[in-house]
């Protein structure tokens, strides 16, 4: 005797663990990330702040002196 209507059904699962691991390193890596270019902005500006008070006071001795 024939099982007809039976049918085996296998099921893949596309989200496994490793998944799930290699999104949160992406989101470490994203926050790292932003972190780093935080601290670099920050340096810049106070760079360029310090060097505009330079120009600034460097001017201001110049007029003085003549």
């Amino acid at each position: 005797m024939k099982n007809v209507g039976v049918v085996t059904h296998t099921h893949t699962h596309t989200h496994t663990h490793t998944n799930r691991k290699e999104k949160g390193i992406t989101l470490i890596s994203l926050i790292i990330t932003i972190i780093i270019l935080l601290i670099l902005a920050g340096v810049a500006i106070n760079f360029a702040l310090r060097r505009q008070w330079y120009i600034r006071k460097n001017s201001d001795s110049k007029k003085r002196n003549r």
